[in-house]
């Protein structure tokens, strides 16, 4: 076969530009400090790398979720520890009533202390975390307590002492739930009627009667049966505030998870796809002594011609 000086130069032009390619890319390598910036570059790699990215998204997005999760329910507690104070404030000043036997005056005047008690417990109901209400339930957005022209307490326009109402156990039952995982939902709310409890001892009308009984100046037996129903209420109070803690425990061990896994995602898939500066400074400069070595024997390749003579 006869070799023409066209087929050299066309040969050697294909290996000159084969070298500059690897220079170019490696160059780009060092510039984006990523050895995959393109699927042709490592396709079992780079497959490896889109996973761990879909990986990392989900893990970002449930991690998200987690802490509004959290949020929501360390406000709730924040509320419950509040209510259970008023209780506690509730309890001891009806303790002190019925020990000390004290005259109308220091009833009322316990009165005024208990009505001031029992219109805090609505200003608890109606917490809000940012413009959402705590405890409406599925209704987020208007204040779940009201008080009506009678003094009932309302709980989403239902009358909470009316404990045999279908609508107000169905209300009793709604619960807010993130999808914190996946195929695992978590209730990160607490309503009004998980909070106060529904009947005529619900905790509102319990203090909004104690209140018109020291107004009335009822006898010291008749507050002693109050000292009671505050326990209850107490009880009931440190129960949903047990139930908020292992649910925040729990949420708080799964952000845990998701911290640790974005950790090991973002390792793995940095060992997949980043490059390593000092090894391709290394091949970069090989690429170009190779590159350069290239030119000086296509130099010697293409050799003076004819023409070259006759001028």
């Amino acid at each position: 076969m006869r070799i023409t000086t066209g087929m050299m130069q066309d040969n050697y032009l294909k290996c000159l530009s084969r070298n500059m390619g690897k220079m170019v890319s490696l160059q780009y390598q060092m510039a984006t400090g990523k050895r995959l910036n393109k699927m042709s570059d490592d396709p079992v790699d780079a497959m490896s790398v889109m996973q761990f990215r879909v990986k990392l998204y989900k893990s970002e997005r449930y991690r998200e979720s987690v802490e509004r999760g959290l949020t929501w329910l360390q406000q709730t507690e924040s509320s419950v520890m509040e209510l259970n104070e008023i209780i506690k404030s509730a309890y001891e000043t009806v303790i002190q009533i019925t020990n000390d036997w004290l005259g109308d005056d220091d009833k009322k005047a316990a009165a005024e202390l208990i009505g001031q008690l029992r219109d805090h417990v609505l200003t608890i109901g109606n917490a809000q975390s940012g413009t959402q209400y705590i405890f409406g339930g599925y209704n987020t957005k208007k204040a779940p307590f009201t008080v009506d022209s009678s003094g009932k307490l309302l709980y989403n326009g239902l009358d909470l002492m009316d404990a045999a109402n279908p609508a107000l156990i169905e209300e009793s039952e709604t619960n807010i739930e993130y999808e914190v995982g996946f195929n695992l939902r978590m209730n990160v709310s607490v309503n009004g009627v998980q909070l106060l409890g529904m009947g005529e001892n619900n905790i509102y009308s319990v203090l909004d009667s104690l209140y018109n009984a020291l107004k009335d100046g009822a006898p010291a037996d008749e507050l002693t049966a109050y000292a009671g129903k505050l326990q209850d209420a107490q009880s009931h109070v440190l129960s949903v505030l047990g139930d908020i803690g292992g649910r925040v425990n729990r949420l708080e061990l799964i952000a845990n998870r998701y911290d640790e896994d974005q950790l090991m995602y973002t390792d793995i898939k940095s060992k997949l796809e980043d490059v390593d500066q000092a090894e391709a400074l290394m091949n970069f400069k090989m690429a170009e002594y190779v590159y350069n070595a290239a030119l000086q024997v296509g130099s010697r390749i293409v050799q003076p011609s004819l023409v070259d003579f006759l001028k």
